[in-house]
């Protein structure tokens, strides 16, 4: 049982219930039937005067024994990591990866406090993600790993190249994100070698260009389906009960992930281990080729696995609010607004509705990758408009602009949505 809101406000706080069975975690119907069953229990303890204490303010910490009966060997010895716990849960992991044999110094907020001196743990996060490349640069880290408050999900910044210094030393450099689409990218490399042909599921909003990279340069399948990790678990779950394929990885682009071999447990740590042993595989391979060669050999940076990753310049997420703050109301429009958008793309130019998507509507705006998703958000009265294209101009010649019009031409939707994101962004004013 974890008591989490995760990266929301501390008045979202809930549990989250995990269990041998359940896999990813309980769905509705279980969960329905726990409170039902705890219902009864509870009643019980309570006419015997007997209700269990409770912790106080204070987090439980149940980490103290974790390493009794490991195994000592040190896969990561030699590697410099960074490890961003952003005083959340996961500061446990530095205390493992320090077992494993890396060099963790460079390591930040990896003591919990559930005030989030530093700001809130998400590795979406501009500001984390800019923290972390700092620690990993003055570190000369070979990884650096961000979780989120719970530790459910995982972002990485990795440097772009490998320097040999005069004296012979090995330096990392030019760091960037390895997230989103690129952390999934790097997934499918692991297990298409772990598990050649297997299937990805993920979240709606994942790019063209990382469905070919999974499907024609891997040889997997890619399944795109809903937002929220609880859907993308249960499709993969779904997948492999039904025999349908061998789903192994169920990941969103915001760093939640479940891997069937770890039982669909939604695990940011456990995506880092995952990572680290291809980092370490990778290191050893390079040490073994230098050792039989004339002139040395700089190892491969884990961007290099997954350089033939088709990526655009410009991605926008747009969040566009009902102006009376309903969420009937963004429900009753938004079907309204999919099907005005499905009727334009029969005479706007470059535009395609891709109808093997899920979730929302999601449209083909350009031949190398570019589309747009309008979804609604899994949580509040707002719709969710990704964009991906070619670079700004394009985006606002494509998208921003024929979207604009369309909705400013519709008195439904015009007095309804807040439009001034996108009002803004067309203007060049954000």
């Amino acid at each position: 049982v974890m008591v989490t809101a995760s990266h929301l406000p501390g008045d979202r706080n809930g549990f989250k219930f995990f269990s041998k069975h359940a896999g990813g975690g309980f769905n509705k119907a279980q969960i329905h039937q726990m409170i039902g069953i705890a219902q009864e229990h509870s009643q019980v303890w309570f006419d015997r005067g007997a209700l269990p204490s409770t912790s106080g303010t204070n987090g439980v910490f149940c980490s103290e024994d974790s390493n009794e009966n490991v195994d000592h060997t040190l896969p990561l010895e030699g590697l410099k990591i960074v490890l961003n716990a952003g005083n959340g849960s996961g500061g446990f992991f530095r205390q493992v990866l320090e077992d494993l044999g890396a060099n963790v110094d460079g390591s930040l907020h990896t003591t919990p406090d559930s005030s989030f001196p530093n700001g809130i743990p998400n590795p979406e996060y501009d500001e984390m993600i800019q923290e972390t490349v700092s620690a990993c640069e003055d570190a000369h880290a070979d990884l650096g790993i961000l979780l989120d408050t719970d530790a459910d999900r995982c972002g990485m910044v990795a440097p772009r190249t490998y320097q040999r210094l005069e004296n012979g030393t090995i330096r990392p450099t030019g760091y960037e994100p390895l997230n989103r689409n690129r952390l999934i990218a790097l997934m499918g490399v692991i297990y298409s070698q772990q598990s050649p042909g297997c299937a990805i599921v993920t979240d709606s909003v994942t790019s063209t260009g990382l469905s070919k990279f999974l499907e024609q340069d891997l040889g997997l399948k890619h399944v795109r389906f809903l937002r929220g990790y609880a859907n993308v678990i249960s499709k993969a779950q779904t997948l492999n009960e039904q025999q349908l394929m061998n789903a192994e990885v169920a990941i969103e682009t915001s760093g939640h992930c479940a891997v069937k071999e770890n039982g669909f447990l939604d695990d940011g740590t456990f995506t880092a281990v995952k990572v680290l042993g291809l980092l370490a595989q990778e290191r050893r391979k390079a040490s073994h080729e230098e050792s039989t060669s004339s002139s040395p050999v700089p190892p491969k940076s884990l961007l290099d696995l997954i350089s033939s990753l088709q990526e655009l310049d410009e991605v926008m997420e747009f969040r566009l609010e009902v102006l009376d703050g309903g969420l009937e109301s963004m429900i009753g429009l938004f079907d309204f607004v999919a099907l005005e958008i499905d009727a334009l793309c029969e005479v706007q130019k470059g535009w395609k509705v891709d109808h093997d998507n899920l979730e929302g509507i999601r449209v083909e705006t350009d031949p190398d990758g570019g589309f747009f998703l309008l979804r609604k958000s899994l949580h509040d009265p707002v719709m969710c408009l990704q964009v991906e294209a070619n670079s700004r101009e394009s985006a606002k010649q494509s998208v921003i602009d024929p979207l604009l019009g369309l909705f400013q031409s519709q008195p439904r939707i015009a007095q309804t949505l807040d439009l001034s994101a996108l009002e803004l962004y067309s203007l060049g004013k954000n």
